[in-house]
């Protein structure tokens, strides 16, 4: 098959994701009502640049770990570079290439529409969403039931260092599948589902029930339940380095200098650290049960650091994990019905159960 053969090919199998991705990103642009300027075009093409290269380079680095770890070899280097070029492959590549490209546009559409919520719909939700969180916990915030287990500097530092590490393993997770080629179906569940939902639960549901999360309270209520926790955490960064205070602070004045292409944004509910990594459970249960427990243990971690932290309600995380389980069954569903007919053609149908379509 020639090159504008294969590039058609590797098209058609992503053209859900590209429609999604395109789509939204036109819904992203007309929603901020702006266009960019040449002086915000070096901005855009470097954010663009990072997108493009961080996910990549945070596999590497975890792969080069694995290798380090499992395989030790003696000469480490040369080992990398000739297992490197006996994987990426032009064939690997050209197939992975439409994912590579949309998936950077998608983090920088996402990134956008985040920082503009607040002018989508004001932060006003915090009291009410406190309010349930409180009445589902027996009248008391989440954060306090906690506290006794896991109210200790190393144990917060620890939980700390994990709600960091998700960004290594989810971009290493998502780029590791876009570059595989054995699980077609379980391939496209992931990236689906992974953009539906960042589309609906990190942008629909975020906009609906705008809120800023436990650690911004006290900004917007002059009465705050949280004080104490965000007063143990700023005594523990004492002893052990407290990240999540830092980058707290830097997305607090981002939202006061009102925001734009370059800021994060603010969102609490729902929580798509835990979103994302129950996705990530559900993904690696059908290839290894053991990576599948692994990573569901690491989702209760995640769960667990997010209201500890003060970045959550732990009624974020519930939403959060009940969406991308929806999210995934319907999404395996879907596939599930248009791949049936073809495979059937081909008498495979009984191989989509075993690339497990569904957990």
């Amino acid at each position: 098959m020639n090159l504008p053969a294969r590039l058609r090919t590797s098209l058609h199998s992503h053209r859900a994701l590209l429609l999604l991705v395109l789509a939204y990103t036109a819904v992203v642009l007309l929603l901020i009502g702006s266009k960019p300027s040449l002086r915000d075009i070096a901005p855009l093409l470097a954010s663009f640049a990072i997108a493009a290269l961080t996910g990549p380079v945070f596999l590497l680095c975890a792969w080069t770990v694995y290798v380090m770890c499992m395989r030790r070899p003696a000469r480490l280097c040369h080992y990398l570079y000739r297992e490197l070029r006996r994987h990426l492959s032009r064939e690997r590549l050209l197939h992975a290439l439409p994912a590579l490209l949309l998936v950077p546009v998608f983090a920088l559409s996402f990134t956008a529409f985040k920082s503009s919520i607040p002018r989508l719909h004001p932060l006003d939700w915090d009291a009410r969403l406190s309010a349930i969180d409180i009445a589902l916990h027996g009248g008391q915030a989440a954060w306090t039931w906690l506290q006794p287990l896991l109210g200790h500097p190393l144990l917060t530092g620890l939980l700390n260092v994990a709600y960091h590490f998700w960004f290594l393993l989810f971009y290493a997770l998502l780029y590791w599948l876009i570059l595989d080629m054995r699980r077609p179906l379980l391939r496209m569940q992931f990236l689906l589902s992974f953009t539906t939902a960042w589309i609906v639960l990190g942008s629909v549901v975020a906009v609906l029930f705008a809120s800023a999360g436990p650690c911004y309270y006290g900004h917007f209520h002059a009465s705050d339940p949280y004080a104490p926790l965000m007063a143990y955490l700023h005594e523990s960064n004492h002893s052990v380095p407290v990240w999540a205070l830092r980058v707290q602070d830097m997305l607090w004045q981002g939202y006061q200098s009102g925001g734009g292409v370059g800021e994060l944004g603010i969102s609490a509910l729902p929580s798509m650290h835990v979103a994302t990594s129950v996705l990530m459970a559900l993904v690696a249960w059908p290839i290894r049960r053991a990576a599948g427990l692994a990573l569901a243990a690491f989702a209760v971690l995640i769960m667990l650091g997010s209201v500890h932290l003060g970045w959550h309600y732990a009624l974020d995380g519930y939403v959060g994990a009940l969406g991308a389980i929806i999210i995934w069954r319907v999404v395996g569903l879907a596939l599930r019905r248009n791949a049936a007919p073809a495979m059937q053609k081909m008498d495979l149908a009984p191989c989509i159960g075993k690339e497990g379509l569904t957990p």
